[in-house]
């Protein structure tokens, strides 16, 4: 049996997290998607496309649950809950995401990640979230397509 002091275990176990985090993941499969996922957010920002930009990444077969609800939007009920909102005059003014893990496997991509967003409303409000994402991305015609998220939202700091 080895015996570890408590201090030294914890030296190491420092060590190996930032060494975790210091490594560069992502591969030129891992940013293509990446990109697709930052391209689909803009479409929702002070300055998007808005509720067509945002449907055009999304599958056919969409489907959207918020962990703990009931219910799950399928894309026609999703995009129609981003038009009436950005006809309103919300947009997303800032976001700031972490990604956690890329896994890339038959023509899917299961990407895991945290985003954090403010909302501009049309009155100059402002609000915000925070949520854990567990996203499907489907490769269909040479372009990531998102297939299924699930969303957690997470207490804002």
């Amino acid at each position: 049996m080895i015996k570890i002091k408590k201090n030294s275990a914890l030296i190491f176990l420092c060590f190996y997290c930032s060494m975790i985090q210091a490594q560069e993941p992502w591969n030129s499969d891992h940013k293509e998607i990446i990109k697709t996922i930052e391209n689909f957010s803009e479409s929702t920002s002070v300055n998007g496309k808005g509720a067509n930009a945002y449907a055009s990444f999304l599958s056919e077969d969409f489907t959207r649950w918020t962990i703990g609800s009931d219910v799950i939007n399928n894309k026609v009920m999703w995009v129609e809950g981003i038009r009436d909102w950005f006809d309103e005059g919300w947009r997303v003014s800032d976001r700031s995401q972490q990604f956690i893990e890329i896994n890339i496997a038959n023509g899917l991509g299961h990407v895991r990640r945290i985003v954090t967003e403010t909302y501009l409303g049309p009155d100059g409000s402002t609000s915000s979230s925070k949520a854990a994402l567990v996203e499907t991305w489907k490769k269909e015609n040479e372009q990531w397509l998102l297939y299924r998220t699930n969303v957690q939202p997470i207490k804002a700091e």
